[in-house]
Parts: C-alpha cells; sequence; structure tokens
C-alpha cells in the first residue's frame, strides 16, 4: 500500500517570487532517489507553516499545489488563529512526476514543512478528516475512521512556542519532526490501519497555540463471488465442456 514517503530534512524558508508576483516554492525531487508518485493510486501532502509577524496562513493562504502540473485536492486547511496553520491534500491516479509546486497569496510565512505519500491500494477520494485547535485550547490529537479492514490514516500537527510531543505507541510513524529556528515545531504520523475502528495519533501537547489535523483512506474493496454464483459458473463451464467433447 505505501509505496514512498518524503520529507525535507529541515523547514523551509519564506517562499519566495516564483514568477509574476506569486509566492510559494518550486521543488524538483529526484524520483530515483528522493521520491516518485507516478503511476500510483495516490499522493498524500500535509503540510503546516507559521508567520513569525504575527498572523498564520489565513493572512496568506495556500492558493494551489500542483504535481507535475496537476492539481491537488484540499482536505482541509485550518490555523489556529496564532500562527500556525496545517493542512492535507491529495492527488488520485498520479500520472508523472515533475516539480511540486506550492503558491501563496504572499510571501508572509517565515518557515514551511510539508511531507508526501505515495500510495496504492486506496479508493478514490477520501473516507474521513477531523482537525482540532486553536489559539487557546490544549488538544491532544484528533480521531478519524476507517470502515473498511484496511487503510490508511495520517496526521498533522504543528504548534508555536509551546511542547509538541509525537505519539511513542508502536502503531503510528513518525515521517518527520520539524523544529524550526523560529519557535515552530511540526510533525506528521501515519499508520496503516488492519482494520475498521476510529484512530487517534495522542500528542504529548502542554500548551496553547496547536493546530492538529487527520484525514482517513479507505482500501479498495475486492469483490469476492458469492458461492451460488461460483456454482452457476461451475455449471456453465462444465456444460461447455462437454458440448465440445461431443463435437
Amino acid at each position: 500500500m505505501l509505496q514512498d514517503t518524503y520529507a525535507p530534512a529541515v523547514p523551509l524558508g519564506a517562499p519566495t517570487d516564483i514568477g509574476g508576483g506569486t509566492f510559494g516554492y518550486e521543488i524538483n525531487l529526484d524520483p530515483t532517489t528522493q521520491f516518485s508518485a507516478a503511476g500510483h493510486g495516490k499522493l498524500v501532502m500535509v503540510l503546516s507553516g507559521k508567520d513569525e509577524n504575527g498572523g498564520d496562513l489565513a493572512g496568506a493562504p495556500v492558493t494551489g499545489i500542483t504535481y507535475d502540473n496537476a492539481d491537488l485536492t484540499p482536505i482541509l486547511f485550518n490555523q489556529d488563529g496564532n500562527r500556525v496553520s496545517v493542512g492535507i491534500y491529495y492527488l488520485d491516479n498520479v500520472a508523472s512526476d515533475g516539480t511540486l509546486r506550492i503558491e501563496f497569496a504572499d510571501g508572509n510565512q517565515s518557515e514551511f514543512g510539508f511531507g508526501l505519500y505515495a500510495l496504492d491500494g486506496l479508493k478514490a477520494d477520501f473516507q474521513d478528516s477531523a482537525t482540532v485547535g486553536g489559539s487557546g485550547d490544549i488538544v491532544s490529537g484528533a480521531a478519524v475512521t476507517v470502515t473498511t479492514s484496511e487503510g490508511f490514516v495520517v496526521q498533522e500537527a504543528a504548534r508555536n512556542n509551546q511542547s509538541l510531543t509525537a505519539s511513542g505507541t508502536d502503531d503510528w510513524e513518525t515521517l518527520y519532526d520539524f523544529n524550526g529556528p523560529q519557535s515552530y515545531q511540526a510533525l506528521s504520523q501515519y499508520q496503516l490501519t488492519t482494520a475498521p475502528g476510529s484512530y487517534f495519533a495522542p500528542i504529548n501537547n502542554t500548551g496553547r497555540f496547536k493546530r492538529i489535523s487527520a484525514a482517513a483512506f479507505e482500501a479498495e474493496e475486492v469483490l469476492i463471488p458469492e458461492p451460488t454464483s461460483l456454482l452457476v459458473g461451475a455449471i456453465g463451464l462444465g456444460g461447455l465442456i462437454a458440448r465440445r467433447r461431443r463435437s
């Protein structure tokens, strides 16, 4: 199911003018050594950012994300009202690899982080999403539900100048845990689920100014013929063989 992952080693700096007065990032990943989603059923992207000037990405929202010129669909994009924001996006049936382009309304961000997941065997779209947190809230995680026997759940969390620690449970893997130079931290965790249920990745959160979001994706269903259908098919095949022998 999970084919490839990628995250930069450290948070990105402030976005630059990438042409025509548009601010953002253009990131070229080597598909042979860094990350490839081409030919896979789904690309999932998690992101977060911080504005050191006291705002957040609400003042400079993401206006578009493309992967080799194909638009990613937002599942959710939220800010905590004080400097940090998180988002989760996806693209189905990835045709080819190319430049990851992230566009903003302006260049006010001071730090930005993201992670990529390439997966196969998942249904189109997404199953569930959740987000919690705000400038005065103390939150510990966001729960999402999977209804199939297999699936993929991902969580993105960010904070400003407070403690934020990833879950220590064995079921959750950490893709990245950024600690930026300007009191910004973000992390992404994921899990390949093996049973229906509600999935919750706890975060050790002792302060305010957090935002946590999660999304769930479900495996494609494999249709197994009913016993009566198998019997009818076997009878039909047997009759065909008998007719061929007589002829």
